[in-house]
């Protein structure tokens, strides 16, 4: 069955009363209703490595839920070639029910760990973490950590590598 003829079936049960909703609609099964990867098209996983290094990530979301949702707040744990830093992202995110939406996160990296992920960029692999939480009529309800691997960063503008 289709991801939207799902939702437009569950859309004629939302007159019921909220109370038999969240027991239909419970917090673990709406954090299973909701997918988040990156985006698998165009250029998902950018890093820019030069003197002010950053990097933009976009990942998708399918709401997949009959309800409209919103991610309040994420902390995302990034691994990009060995090196682990964290991105706190606090702006919320509206999603409609069944909408598949882009979520951009962008941030800059600190020169010594862009100085280290030049050099090991060719040898790791990056991955990501991620933590969310969302709200909705029903709840508020998390999408625990999960992990996302296989990430490919395209690497751009290389700061120079350093001789010992």
């Amino acid at each position: 069955m289709e991801v939207s003829s799902f939702i437009e079936i569950w859309k004629w049960f939302t007159w019921l009363p909220k109370f038999l909703l969240r027991k239909i609609f419970s917090k673990e099964r709406l954090s299973n209703l909701i997918y988040i990867d990156i985006r698998p098209r165009h250029e998902s996983f950018h890093v820019s490595l030069n003197d002010i290094s950053t990097y933009d990530v976009y990942f998708q979301i399918i709401n997949m839920t009959p309800f409209d949702i919103e991610m309040d707040r994420a902390e995302i744990r990034f691994n990009i070639a060995g090196i682990t830093f964290t991105h706190l992202h606090i702006k919320k995110y509206r999603l409609l029910a069944g909408q598949i939406g882009d979520l951009l996160i962008t941030g800059k990296i600190d020169h010594q760990l862009a100085v280290q992920i030049s050099r090991l960029k060719e040898s790791n692999a990056s991955s990501a973490n991620l933590y969310c939480v969302f709200s909705c009529v029903l709840h508020d309800f998390e999408k625990n950590e999960f992990h996302l691997s296989g990430i490919h960063p395209r690497y751009m503008d290389y700061l120079p590598k350093v001789s010992n």
